[in-house]
């Protein structure tokens, strides 16, 4: 017969059994629900991702119905080789025009007493850029008022002469006298008058002005207009005729010297049309012409100078940029070559595209590579192909679409 400890015993471990039963039976069920959790929740949202990138459209293309198309001014033209006059074309570096180019110094030594002009600022011919104060211009200034001051008594004094003479009061040879020394006196203030003008004072602007007493300063003047592109003096400086004290260029006309092949230079000539591209603005043309052909061949890299003149009025070209020349040369050699007309290339940050028609509605941007252009149109090297059905007019509006589904996408 059991003892009531082993009765106890018994039901202990019966309770313990049950309980961890019922704990895996718990387990068991959360795991199921998990699963079938998953098991529902996955195909739905693969469905709908699904959906979603088959709605989703392609990047680069644009559907276009016909009647948009219509109202769009939509036009297309199928590609086909080309025999075209492919210029010459060379890199080179765009300079300063050498002749529009001014170094400024001063016409004597002295302090500088003021000055008015800044790199970057833009001048006129004889615009004074600063003041100096020199010893020089302190005793001509001097001699220049003794000299005046002489004139006008030698003036008066042969007034009185020739009143005298006419009313028999002093010989002739008294009025002679006062000639020759009124033409004297004349002559020095001419000279007096001379140093000021080189050094670059303007008489005119003193003579009916008080000066107090003190002599005009030198003007530092500017001899073309144009922009100062350097400035090398400061206030207070002692400055000679040997410093540079600023350099002032016309920027509205640049140099763009290249380097012809020998067995181009016979068909390169002065006048000549040629094309200028930079990289900072790729959809801008720059025309120019040739201005000078050289007359010796380099005997290392056997070419010849060249010099083409740009107009710069735009201001948008700066000296030292890289540039690209295209020359529209009579004898450039042909070649049968893919070209499309310029309004059909457009631009995506740097890249050039093409839009491609692949259907009676879709339209898609394709990246070109191009070449030198050739009149309105421009050789493609890279991206298009004998056949293809490119968009020669109405890109903007497609261009337009193009960014508008763009952004619906991002926004989605």
């Amino acid at each position: 017969m059991a003892t009531n400890q082993e009765r106890t015993h018994r039901k202990s471990t019966k309770w313990i059994g049950l309980v961890g039963v019922l704990c895996i039976a718990v387990l068991l069920a959360g795991c199921d629900k998990k699963g079938s959790a998953r098991e529902g929740k996955g195909p739905e949202t693969v469905d709908k991702k699904e959906s979603h990138e088959t709605t989703k459209e392609e990047p680069g293309v644009v559907i276009l119905s016909k009647e948009r198309q219509r109202t769009s001014r939509i036009e297309v033209n199928k590609i086909a080789l080309e025999s075209v006059s492919i210029p010459l074309s060379t890199t080179a570096v765009i300079e300063l025009n050498a002749d529009r180019i001014s170094k400024i110094s001063p016409r004597m030594s002295g302090k500088i007493v003021s000055v008015l002009a800044s790199q970057g600022d833009r001048v006129g011919p004889n615009q004074p850029l600063a003041y100096l104060d020199s010893p020089e211009i302190d005793l001509t200034w001097a001699e220049y008022l003794k000299a005046k001051s002489r004139l006008e008594l030698a003036e008066k004094n042969l007034k009185r002469e020739e009143m005298l003479f006419e009313k028999r009061v002093s010989p002739e040879k008294d009025v002679l006298k006062a000639q020759q020394e009124l033409k004297e006196i004349e002559a020095d203030l001419m000279l007096a008058s001379e140093k000021l003008r080189i050094m670059g004072v303007n008489i005119s602007h003193f003579d009916d002005k008080k000066t107090d007493g003190h002599h005009p300063l030198i003007p530092v003047l500017s001899s073309i207009s144009g922009t100062v592109i350097e400035k090398n003096v400061t206030q207070g400086e002692i400055v000679s005729p040997d410093k540079i004290l600023f350099v002032a260029a016309d920027l509205s006309n640049l140099w763009v010297v290249i380097d012809i092949l020998e067995k181009d230079v016979g068909s390169v000539r002065s006048g000549m049309a040629a094309k200028v591209s930079v990289a900072a603005f790729p959809d801008r043309v720059f025309r120019g012409k040739i201005s000078y052909t050289g007359e010796i061949i380099n005997e290392k890299t056997r070419t010849a100078k060249a010099r083409v003149t740009i107009d710069n009025s735009s201001g948008l070209l700066k000296s030292g940029m890289f540039a690209t020349v295209s020359i529209n040369s009579a004898t450039g050699s042909m070649q049968k070559v893919i070209v499309v007309p310029e309004v059909a290339i457009f631009l995506d940050g740097l890249e050039r595209y093409v839009f491609i028609q692949e259907g009676d509605e879709r339209f898609v941007a394709r990246r070109v590579s191009v070449g030198p252009a050739s009149g309105l149109r421009i050789e493609i090297k890279e991206g298009l192909k004998a056949g293809d059905t490119v968009v020669t007019k109405g890109v903007f509006e497609l261009k337009s679409e193009l960014k508008k589904e763009a952004l619906d996408v991002h926004e989605h």
